[in-house]
């Protein structure tokens, strides 16, 4: 049996961002690795804690940026270990961890010429192979320097990734200027938001104790797909004059009971008397948008009635729907990881600018999904196409 090839990223990751990713994709279709540990340190010999975020923010960050891919995983190797932590010792764990691994640890060209200040750089480079990503020159194989390592027994692969400097400390200043670094995973970018790090402000209030209780409620991608449904009506919410505050609120919650069972949403259901049809009922992706608003106010302390009528039709849709209602049902179709369906880069187009129309479209694609499904439509669902169907159309919709 051949053994496994480990990619290891080791960093701050304060924060992770995109370049990260983009070299950890190319090391691991380069070097045909099995999979990518992203280790997050603990207390860096090198950097201590100067401008370092706290350990738990920078590996909830790293956790939320590498969930989408199976093959990336966020480990707490580095976080849980007392005292200061050297790449030699990490190795040997994992080592003891999996005996038959190859492991591959991922590097900047900037560390490829400091290696030999590394502890026990010799034990180092019998322990695993380096792929070296280029960061500002275009061939650091020519460096003295790599040779002497070589000589060592050190070996390195070169990644083809063309060489880019993306400075941390820049994405954390643009940061504390309240600014949106385009380096940055929109959901990782969300998380900074609401645990008010790197000097941005909270973006709603109390928000710590509502994600640590959503965390535990949600899967990781249900987690993640929050988020970013968060992030997204928000957009929305600046692009139509809408709360931003409430709209964010709305979308980080709205899933909040979406891995709860149907049994168990049918007994939730029932203890708050909710006067709901049988076909709700009867689906837990219909029902868990009711309940979810119920949970909201009892369990997340929403008292905001806008924002819990928002969660409560997030999945039907209703007649008379209020622009927050619609900008939180829209978030939830359009969110950047939603896999491609029919009419989404319209719906999209169409939420920038009426809400109205990319309403409809997106009812009607889904009307149109069922049908091909020979499938009934929801009754709520038909009745929001019809009320829509027949609101005036405004001077901003008509140009769309």
């Amino acid at each position: 049996m051949p053994k496994e090839r480990i990619g290891i990223m080791g960093g701050s990751f304060n924060p992770i961002h995109d370049r990260h990713l983009a070299i950890a994709a190319s090391a691991l279709a380069e070097a045909k690795l099995s999979r990518i540990i992203f280790l997050p340190t603990g207390n860096p010999p090198h950097k201590r804690t100067q401008g370092l975020e706290d350990a738990e923010h920078r590996f909830e960050m790293t956790r939320l940026a590498t969930i989408r891919e199976q093959r990336f995983t966020a480990s707490r190797l580095e976080l849980d270990r007392q005292g200061v932590i050297y790449t030699i010792d990490t190795l040997n764990l994992l080592k003891k961890q999996m005996p038959n691994a190859e492991f591959f640890y991922i590097i900047g060209e900037d560390t490829l010429l400091d290696l030999h200040n590394w502890r026990a750089p010799d034990k180092v480079f019998a322990l695993c192979t380096f792929l070296v990503c280029r960061r500002i020159t275009t061939d650091a194989s020519a460096h003295p320097l790599v040779r002497q390592l070589e000589a060592r027994g050190a070996r390195f692969i070169y990644l083809s990734l063309p060489p880019l400097d993306t400075s941390a400390t820049e994405i954390r200043a643009r940061l504390a200027r309240g600014e949106q670094p385009e380096q940055l995973p929109l959901q990782v970018f969300e998380y900074i938001r609401l645990m008010g790090l790197y000097g941005m402000p909270h973006a709603i209030p109390n928000a710590q104790s509502l994600y640590r209780r959503l965390r535990e409620a949600l899967s990781d991608r249900r987690l993640n797909h929050s988020l970013l449904v968060a992030a997204t009506v928000r957009r929305l919410a600046a692009l139509h004059g809408l709360d931003e505050v409430q709209c964010e609120l709305a979308g980080l919650l709205h899933d909040c009971a979406k891995c709860i069972p149907l049994a168990a949403l049918q007994r939730i259901a029932r203890e708050h008397n909710m006067l709901l049809d049988k076909e709700t009922l009867a689906n837990e992706a219909l029902l868990h948008g009711p309940v979810g608003a119920v949970l909201a106010e009892t369990l997340y302390g929403v008292s905001d009635m806008s924002i819990l009528a928002a969660i409560r039709c997030h999945t039907t849709g209703r007649v008379g729907m209020l622009p927050i209602d619609m900008a939180l049902f829209l978030a939830d179709k359009i969110e950047p990881s939603r896999r491609s369906y029919p009419d989404l880069l319209e719906v999209r187009a169409l939420a920038e600018t009426s809400l109205v129309a990319a309403m409809l479209r997106s009812l009607r694609s889904t009307q149109q999904y069922v049908t091909r499904q020979k499938a009934p439509l929801h009754p709520t669902t038909q009745r929001v196409i019809a009320w829509l169907e027949r609101l005036p159309v405004t001077i901003k919709e008509r140009s769309t």
